[in-house]
């Protein structure tokens, strides 16, 4: 039950709602409460909904002092989850269900102390690279707690990021990218294993700097033979269901590209001899619409998981250093920098939305350049 009126100060007129909610099941008192400053009566209406909601879920700001951080994350979850892509979202709900629900889930937000964050960070920093973005998934959440006035401020304002690096427990210490000598080295033993479908892949990844999941959703059509470009479009995402094609990452990601004619030379050969190899399954591979990358049973990409675990072997087969799959298209923006391109046209290359994003491998790469420098110095001074 709910009564709106609208009101009148210094400074306009507003609405306010005042309503009663109901019986506290735990204290066994009656919720009501009062809410001025809304400047229509619609907002008054839909916060007045917004709170008998949160009563009825037991995340009413009345009852502010039982509520866990795990019923507040699943609370913001439902807002999160209108803005993000289902693979953004499968993997927020990773972070949570893995790192940040099991140390302090069951904890009331009014009792969250600054320490015991503190105690959970520190542990992430001990074992996990991306330790940062779990604690400002944390912080987020959090976040939306003051903003709804569950909380008065933000614990994790009190907490501090260790800064040290550690090298995180992996079987094999995985480079950021190859230099120009390595990926030389890389695709000469590719050269030597007789998989065509392999050296397309990467050599797309490694001189067109795409995403995986760009390269595994590339079409036929997208390929001009002609013009000598590849247009990305498209991407496999993973869902909570599975994998699916959706849009690129963001408006920038969607590009035509030229590519380099040995690339070209790969791909079209790879062209042909896939529609060989289908054709003695029973595949009549003619149609623009097929993947390049598809699965023999059916027409749609391989799983995203295929080239990491081919890589994994390839790599310890030559005795290779080991990058991840998002490390080839590190390396293209790498020996784009090294080759002189200008950075507006690498960043158009690479798709990227942000500026920052190109700066920070421009960053990378001069870096080394200066400790090369010093190196070489050092070399023909020699005493």
């Amino acid at each position: 039950m709910a009564t709106f009126k609208q009101y009148e100060n210094s400074k306009g007129k507003f609405w306010e709602v005042k309503a009663y909610l109901g019986k506290d099941e735990e204290t066994g008192k009656q919720v009501q409460f009062t809410k001025r400053g809304f400047k229509t009566k619609k907002q008054a209406v839909d916060y007045f909904k917004q709170e008998s909601r949160k009563f009825d879920s037991g995340l009413s700001l009345q009852n502010k002092n039982f509520i866990t951080v795990a019923q507040l994350y699943h609370d913001w979850l439902e807002q999160y989850k209108l803005n993000v892509t289902k693979s953004t979202l499968r993997n927020t709900k990773t972070y949570f269900r893995l790192h940040i629900l099991p140390p302090l889930g069951n904890i009331l937000i009014t009792k969250l102390q600054p320490k015991t964050i503190q105690k959970a960070v520190n542990e992430w920093h001990r074992k996990y690279k991306k330790h940062k973005k779990i604690f400002n998934y944390l912080k987020r959440v959090l976040q939306y707690g003051v903003t709804l006035d569950y909380i008065q401020s933000n614990p994790c304002s009190r907490v501090a990021i260790p800064k040290k690096k550690l090298q995180y427990d992996s079987p094999q210490r995985e480079k950021d990218f190859y230099s120009k000598d390595e990926l030389e080295l890389f695709f000469n033993c590719l050269q030597q294993e007789d998989s065509l479908k392999w050296l397309c892949f990467f050599r797309i990844l490694a001189f067109t700097g795409l995403r995986r999941g760009e390269a595994l959703a590339l079409t036929w059509e997208d390929i001009n033979f002609k013009q000598s470009t590849i247009t990305v479009n498209k991407a496999v995402k993973l869902g909570e269901q599975g994998l699916y094609i959706g849009d690129p990452k963001n408006q920038s990601s969607t590009r035509t590209l030229s590519v380099d004619s040995e690339t070209m030379k790969t791909i079209r050969k790879w062209k042909t001899e896939q529609a060989k190899l289908f054709l003695k399954l029973g595949y009549n591979l003619l149609g623009s619409d097929e993947f390049i990358f598809r699965k023999e049973s059916e027409n749609f990409p391989i799983n995203v998981a295929s080239p990491r675990n081919f890589l994994a072997r390839f790599c310890e087969r030559n005795n290779l250093p080991m990058i991840n799959i998002h490390g080839f298209r590190h390396t293209h923006c790498s020996l784009l920098f090294e080759a002189g391109v200008p950075m507006k046209d690498v960043k158009e290359r690479m798709g990227h939305s942000d500026i920052k994003t190109t700066m920070n491998v421009y960053t990378h790469v001069t870096e080394n350049s200066k400790k090369q420098s010093v190196q070489k110095f050092a070399k023909y001074i020699n005493f």
